[in-house]
């Protein structure tokens, strides 16, 4: 009889085809490019912790064509191999990182797929969250609340980020929605 309601549990659960497996595996692997990519460029706003969010783009786009849990995944992988790639793995900047990304992906996760939030929205709310969840990782690891003043001016600075990463993903979802790839935004 547990076996049989297994079954019926696994039958329930969407199988992944090869197709979305090698879409996925590309949205990792482009993700963990603009890492690399975002990590070699100076800052353009002398702000500790403020980036473009390059990464976000991607994270974005899997919202447009994968559930939350791929999405998840996607996420979790870009991560850990950036952590790898970039020499960071398990340092402070790895749970910095960490902080904000797992926190963005939670708050995006809410908001996607909601009628009255466009993408952009959805872009606006993570680069907020992203920066939340940097400082509460910091706020954490330093065991000082004081970082919280900082919130702010890292808040501000989510508008534009969040601006860029929206569009650039809303334009990313429209030209892969054109090629014939059925998105869910």
């Amino acid at each position: 009889m547990a076996s049989s309601n297994k079954k019926q549990a696994l039958a329930g659960k969407r199988s992944l085809s090869v197709r979305d497996i090698l879409f996925l595996s590309l949205l990792v692997a482009m993700s963990l490019a603009l890492s690399a990519v975002e990590a070699a460029i100076p800052p353009f706003i002398p702000l500790p912790g403020v980036k473009l969010g390059l990464a976000n783009i991607i994270t974005l786009t899997a919202f447009g064509f994968f559930p939350r849990r791929q999405v998840f995944l996607v996420v979790v992988l870009r991560l850990l191999l950036a952590g790898l790639v970039l020499g960071t793995f398990l340092t402070p900047a790895f749970w910095i990182s960490w902080g904000g990304g797992l926190v963005s992906f939670f708050i995006m996760a809410i908001f996607t797929g909601r009628k009255s939030v466009s993408i952009v929205g959805v872009s606006l709310a993570g680069a907020a969250a992203h920066h939340g969840g940097q400082l509460l990782m910091v706020a954490l690891l330093l065991s000082n609340t004081g970082v919280f003043y900082y919130l702010p001016w890292l808040f501000l600075s989510a508008v534009p980020v969040g601006l860029f990463t929206g569009f650039s993903a809303k334009s990313v979802i429209q030209a892969l929605s054109n090629s014939g790839i059925n998105g869910t935004i």
